[in-house]
């Protein structure tokens, strides 16, 4: 995670699961033995828990709409609600923009559940500022992305949501917190959907994101479920990458020289090796343990040792898992858990 903190095969989630019970679904995971324990997301529970409304809302000009679940851009009073916003932003109070319990049980579900509890490393999430800002649109189709003013808006919102998170998670984390950016639209940069995402903007969006987790204190990471151009993501400066391994686990090693600068730095990846769609239904313990080989064999031919492998690799779903049933989301733990012990075991040979 950073030069202190070696997660070594340390095993974590992504953020949404399936229950719509807040303490159930606390009580779940603080019972499935994860060693980077985190508080979930309920897109089951409400559509405003859902990774764009969750944290589209307070936004200026962004309308959320309950009752026909949908979240637009509305710009007819953008003058008057970016005055009001930057007259916030700039009292550098994050209590102003907090997270509410409407649109976020889990959290504080976990705080209470938690209670004195403390562990080496929690974890939190945000939905990342090029997700949200090209996934709300306005009745023109025009994404909020194509806007600089509400795109900025966008970023601000997101510093002062993960400065008041990280305090949020720190009373349970004695060597830091472990907050990913959600960036699941970083799957199709470079596509020629999203020509106008270059690296540079990409960059400075996140760029100030990651540096309002590390001033409060917090270890940047980023999830992105797919593949990507994992140059551009490491060059970054994010502490922690999270993909897809499952599918795209050898992809990652076509970047080796952006991945040995990565880990000079103190950084770690985030192996998302068990499935969270329909084929977590057929997977075993083996047969993920046997794909996760073929990952680190993949770096290993590129110079990687198995050591240092081991020493920087945190364990994952390749996602949320707020889409699948009850059982197959325990499964998903449940195989995460098995991966982790058989993969310390031929680790340690």
């Amino acid at each position: 995670m950073n030069s202190v903190v070696k997660p070594n095969l340390s095993t974590t989630g992504i953020g949404s699961v399936p229950f719509t019970d807040s303490k159930e679904a606390v009580s779940f995971l603080l019972n499935a033995g994860l060693s980077i324990p985190f508080w979930p997301q309920l897109p089951k529970r409400s559509f405003e828990e859902e990774m764009i409304p969750q944290y589209g809302k307070g936004m200026p000009c962004v309308r959320i709409d309950t009752n026909c679940k949908t979240v637009s851009l509305d710009v007819s009073s953008k003058l008057s609600e970016l005055e009001a916003f930057y007259h916030r932003f700039l009292e550098e109070d994050p209590s102003l923009f907090a997270i509410s319990s409407d649109v976020a049980a889990g959290l504080v579900a976990f705080q209470n559940m938690a209670g004195e509890k403390m562990w080496p490393v929690v974890k939190g999430q945000t939905t990342g500022p090029i997700t949200l800002s090209t996934g709300i649109a306005g009745e023109d189709k025009r994404p909020l992305f194509s806007d600089p003013e509400l795109r900025d808006a966008v970023v601000k919102t997101l510093v002062r949501q993960v400065q008041w998170q990280v305090k949020q998670l720190k009373p349970f984390a004695s060597e830091g917190v472990l907050l990913f950016v959600d960036e699941p639209v970083l799957a199709a940069f470079g596509s020629s959907s999203y020509l106008y995402l270059s690296e540079e903007i990409v960059h400075g969006m996140l760029g100030e994101v990651f540096d309002a987790i590390s001033e409060a204190g917090g270890i940047t990471g980023i999830h992105v479920c797919g593949n990507s151009d994992f140059g551009m993501i490491v060059r970054s400066g994010v502490q922690v990458i999270n993909f897809d391994a499952y599918q795209y686990g050898e992809s990652i090693s076509l970047y080796p020289d952006d991945i040995k600068a990565f880990f000079d730095r103190g950084g770690s990846i985030a192996w998302g090796i068990v499935p969270t769609t329909p084929a977590i239904n057929r997977e075993t313990v083996e047969g993920l343990t046997e794909r996760l080989k073929g990952c680190f064999d993949a770096m290993e031919r590129k110079g990687f040792s198995k050591a240092l492998l081991y020493e920087r690799a945190i364990l994952t779903p390749s996602c949320g898992a707020g889409n699948l049933s009850l059982d197959e989301a325990r499964r998903v733990f449940d195989l995460l858990a098995g991966v982790q012990h058989s993969a310390r075991a031929w680790m340690s040979e």
